[in-house]
């Protein structure tokens, strides 16, 4: 169902037994995953009729707790994922400088630089390996397409 809009349910988590009783929760208050994560993962798999009957069934606030309580758990894993991505992006951006042998806060002459004498070494026509070859070649063209995207190295006269 829709489940939603009880307004952002700020903190509290009310119900049974909840994420509260770990001790190594993280700032995003994801773990433990504990009852509430259970009854989101329920009510994603639940049928449109099955909620609208157990909806009917509660009593009092509970409805709306029970919403607010989802909502809250929905927007932590919705923070959780962007958080990942974001972490992913950086990783993988760490790793294409790595395979450089640069830092990401390179100039991009640099860079350049630092592709050219490793294209020569990697290159399978002087002996390297064909694999590494297509690495580092992904690496640069990663990088420096994400440097247009964001416009380092842009501004100025260039190099």
């Amino acid at each position: 169902g829709d489940g939603g809009g009880s307004g952002g349910g700020g903190g509290g988590e009310s119900g049974g037994g909840e994420s509260g009783d770990g001790g190594s929760g993280d700032a995003l208050g994801l773990w433990p995953l504990g009852a509430a994560d259970s009854m989101v993962a329920s009510e994603v798999k639940s049928s449109d009729a099955d909620l609208l009957a157990a909806a009917e069934g509660l009593r009092g606030g509970r409805l709306d707790a029970l919403n607010a309580e989802v909502a809250s758990r929905i927007a932590v894993w919705s923070r959780a994922k962007e958080l990942l991505e974001s972490q992913l992006e950086a990783m993988e951006s760490v790793s294409a400088y790595a395979v450089l042998g640069v830092s990401p806060d390179a100039s991009d002459k640099a860079l350049a630089a630092a592709y050219r004498e490793a294209a020569r070494r990697t290159h399978p026509d002087r002996g390297g390996d064909k694999a590494a070859f297509q690495r580092l070649q992904d690496a640069y063209s990663d990088i420096t397409a994400a440097r247009k995207g964001a416009g380092k190295g842009g501004g100025g006269g260039g190099g």
